[in-house]
């Protein structure tokens, strides 16, 4: 780890998780070298129920041969300053007797902790997708995901609270075993892109990730942390191979590219299913 870095930690043993397994963890992914395919590192992270956040990794040790002692003893907190931006005036908070258990949390992304740059940039990153999801709620779309609030703590945001979905379009075709409306799909992301143009506002990051489903099949927009008024700076946006070339500012242009993507990967996704189902048939 960067030593830099250890100045946002505070590494105190009392202060660490009790992790019983790898489950336990927030996240836990591995680093490779981009031109050898070796892992450099494996990093993971630990939110805890009051918001406490960790943050570690191990060099040299793909996630699998990682013990639990492995990740008590390199699990460092993080102090709220350099991940939670403060409350910004005119934001939905979430009732301190809600049961957040019901949404999903949208947190900081804890495993850029790695990277100096990336690490200071994690506070405004979070505000302003809570502030492009608050300008949104008045007008809300059944392709765009529903915004609840935020999570405070100590007068900062913790976290995003959303609806809750059981499937993510990336991953539709290998764990249901329906088949998927492709023509009612992309109508139902076309849809929820159009109503963000007719407002000014590009997504920039469509992808299969970034779709949920609901029990109906149809299309959610998530993830709105590259979403800005045409022609505004972005802090980032796009995800690789799904983006025609590297961009810094938002534009129509981006959606519409990746509508393209979207709509052939669709159809391939589907026949690879099609061609499996008649192999076994």
């Amino acid at each position: 780890m960067n030593t830099s870095l250890f100045e946002m930690f505070q590494d105190s043993t009392f202060n660490r998780p009790h992790i019983t397994s790898k489950r336990d963890l927030t996240d836990l992914c591995e680093v490779e070298d981009c031109e050898t395919g070796s892992v450099l590192r494996t990093t993971f992270s630990f939110v805890d129920a009051y918001n406490n956040a960790w943050f570690g990794q191990v060099p040299g040790v793909r996630k699998y041969d990682l013990t639990v002692e492995d990740l008590t003893q390199n699990l460092h907190w993080v102090s709220d300053e350099a991940i939670y931006p403060e409350m910004t005036a005119g934001l939905t908070i979430v009732a301190e007797d809600d049961d957040v258990k019901r949404y999903y949390i949208k947190r900081p992304k804890l495993l850029c902790l790695d990277n100096l740059e990336e690490t200071a940039l994690l506070p405004k990153m979070l505000v302003e997708e809570a502030c492009v999801l608050e300008f949104l709620k008045p007008y809300g779309h059944r392709s765009l995901v529903r915004y609840h609030g935020c999570i405070l703590k100590r007068g900062r945001i913790a976290g995003i609270a959303l609806e809750k979905y059981d499937i993510i379009l990336q991953y539709r075709f290998e764990d249901d075993p329906r088949a998927l409306d492709i023509t009612a799909c992309m109508r139902g992301i076309r849809a929820g892109i159009e109503h963000l143009h007719s407002l000014e506002l590009a997504h920039n990051d469509l992808n299969p990730m970034n779709i949920a489903l609901d029990k109906d099949d149809h299309p959610i927009i998530l993830d709105f942390g590259s979403c800005r008024k045409f022609g505004d700076p972005l802090l980032s946006g796009g995800t690789p191979g799904w983006i025609d070339e590297d961009y810094s500012t938002s534009a129509r242009h981006h959606d519409e590219s990746a509508l393209l993507k979207l709509d052939r990967w669709l159809e391939e996704k589907q026949s690879v299913r099609m061609n499996e189902a008649g192999n076994t048939g």
